[in-house]
């Protein structure tokens, strides 16, 4: 498995620079640096109090400096560490602008700050950057992800919603272990250590099985047995990096994309095992992809066609009948997922932190969230 760290960068500050010095080397001035904290009462539902703490960094050569708040709703403030009251819930860009008269500077931090809703309903979406679990709601609002308190995940690639007993499986995979716990992240606990680099990861209800994708292989482990030595290999020998596996309950079939070939299925009875689309671009080099999912007698996959131009696409489930449904994704997919309430295919595009939105043909694209580098990626149920 590929790992590359993304930095997301929410402060901005703007300085100048100057020549200095003995030396006759640049170097930059001690400029002013903004930055705050926040702390929301009511547990960050909405109507709420929040308290931001000043923490920047104002050097003596800045002299008096003013600050100017903004806290995104409309109200605004002079104060060094206001408090401000949110009454509706929302997503609030909130400004701190420092500025300096003495060296003409004026600098800016910007933080996201979430008041939730109590009363909202939809359904629940789970997804990771890598190292934290979040979760949203898909209705006619505008999605505010929050934090379920999951947090030190160690490059996190798959998860799946149990909608029959309301728990959360989630990959994490530079610590090899599948660890699962209620929606709201409480009782968070191991599945599955030592479980050989898993990333993708499914739900077989009727045989109450977990399956997963690891390095090498294809695994599964039986969802009732609390040992978290329990499992067994499913498949074997799977040379090109087998991810995104998925299972499609009326044929039996377990489906995964790799990351180096094509995509493949098994019979959950240990038959068939198959390679269905060998040549996922065309162009006689493998593709090769992070994701699948089934939706009714399809199954939809991402392919790396050249860098910047990740597609997806879909077959019937013998990997005849294929056909594009989106182009132009800066990064393989490994956040792939379907709403079958709303008949709408999710995923996520990393490089420009996206998840967006389509009918499965590929019409009526949109982005539906903005603001993470998403690959785990769940839909439970409403």
């Amino acid at each position: 498995m590929r790992k590359i760290l993304l930095i997301l960068l929410v402060g901005i500050s703007i300085v100048t620079w100057e020549s200095c010095s003995d030396d006759g080397f640049p170097v930059p001035p001690a400029s002013t640096v903004p930055k705050f904290s926040v702390s929301l009462t009511n547990d960050g539902f909405a109507p709420a109090t929040a308290t931001f703490t000043d923490q920047s960094i104002v050097p003596a050569r800045a002299g008096e400096v003013s600050y100017a708040w903004n806290f995104g709703d409309g109200g605004t403030s002079a104060e060094t560490s206001p408090v401000h009251d949110y009454v509706a819930p929302g997503v609030y860009n909130v400004k701190l602008t420092i500025t300096s008269f003495k060296l003409a500077e004026a600098t800016e931090y910007v933080q996201k700050v979430i008041i939730k809703d109590a009363n909202a309903s939809g359904i629940p979406v789970f997804f990771t950057d890598g190292t934290t679990v979040y979760k949203a709601l898909i209705n006619d609002d505008e999605p505010i992800a929050s934090s379920t308190g999951i947090t030190g995940l160690g490059d996190s690639y798959g998860m799946a919603v149990d909608t029959v007993n309301d728990k959360l499986y989630i990959t994490d995979y530079d610590n090899d272990k599948i660890l699962v716990a209620n929606l709201d992240g409480s009782d968070l606990h191991d599945f599955r250590t030592n479980a050989g680099g898993p990333d993708g990861i499914a739900i077989d209800y009727d045989d109450k099985k977990i399956y997963w994708d690891t390095d090498d292989g294809i695994k599964r482990a039986d969802m009732n047995n609390p040992s978290v030595s329990q499992m067994e290999d499913f498949a074997t020998g799977q040379t090109d990096d087998p991810e995104g596996v998925s299972i499609d309950p009326v044929t039996g079939y377990v489906f995964w994309n790799t990351y180096n070939g094509g995509v493949w299925r098994k019979n959950k009875n240990g038959t068939g095992l198959q390679e269905i689309i060998a040549d996922l671009d065309g162009a006689g080099d493998g593709g090769g992809g992070g994701s699948t999912v089934i939706v009714g007698s399809r199954i939809f996959y991402d392919v790396f066609v050249a860098s910047g131009d990740i597609h997806i696409k879909s077959a019937n489930l013998d990997g005849t009948g294929i056909a594009t449904v989106t182009t132009g994704i800066s990064r393989v997919v490994f956040a792939l997922g379907y709403d079958q309430i709303n008949d709408k295919l999710y995923w996520g595009d990393r490089t420009p932190q996206l998840i967006k939105r389509a009918n499965p043909d590929g019409t009526a694209t949109e982005t539906w969230y903005t603001g993470l580098s998403v690959r785990g990626f769940a839909i439970g149920q409403e």
